[in-house]
């Protein structure tokens, strides 16, 4: 048993031997970090292009299918999942150089709002630790200097710990601030 990367299959693939919806393929061909990727991620490096074979594994019959689909990678994005060696070729040949230029524009904006999400998280994260390490959440309401934390002070002023205030901030219906 090792790592492997799972390949979303969009629309799932159905199984020749039950009918149950295949929805993922495993394969150990990319950097088996446990990472998930769809059409249109980055999976490999830009100077890679290559089709890979992997046999489905149906989870409801619980055992390979005998039935493969052939992961399409082009210049490093996965560009396609195909159930025939043909048709993956064909994918590669097909794309053209505005195709690839899309793909990457988007990748690009995928990465930058990534990174956004990580940058705001460092920042509540560096707030959380000097909010209770300094005893601010400990002030009356007047001296907390909500403007040192402008962007966090009203998760920080309604959590009575450091664990509460990043539940608040983890959580899907958080009155954080965009």
């Amino acid at each position: 048993m090792g790592l492997y990367d799972t390949i979303v299959l969009e629309p799932p693939v159905r199984c020749p031997r039950c009918g149950a919806d295949i929805r993922d393929v495993q394969t150990k061909a990319f950097d088996c970090a446990l990472g998930t990727y769809r059409v249109g991620d980055c999976i490999a490096h830009a100077e890679e292009s290559h089709l890979i074979r992997e046999e489905l594994f149906c989870e409801q019959c619980r055992a390979f299918t005998g039935a493969c689909s052939y992961i399409a990678v082009y210049r490093g994005i996965l560009v396609g999942c195909t159930p025939d060696h043909e048709t993956a070729e064909a994918l590669l040949r097909g794309l053209d150089l505005e195709q690839l230029i899309l793909l990457y524009h988007d990748l690009y904006r995928r990465y930058a709002q990534t990174d956004s999400e990580n940058l705001r998280a460092k920042c509540f994260m560096r707030d959380v630790c000097e909010w209770f390490e300094a005893g601010y959440d400990k002030m009356p309401t007047g001296g907390k200097g909500t403007l040192r934390f402008l962007l966090n002070s009203r998760l920080l002023e309604a959590s009575a710990s450091p664990l509460e205030a990043l539940r608040r901030f983890l959580a899907p219906d958080s009155d954080q601030e965009a």
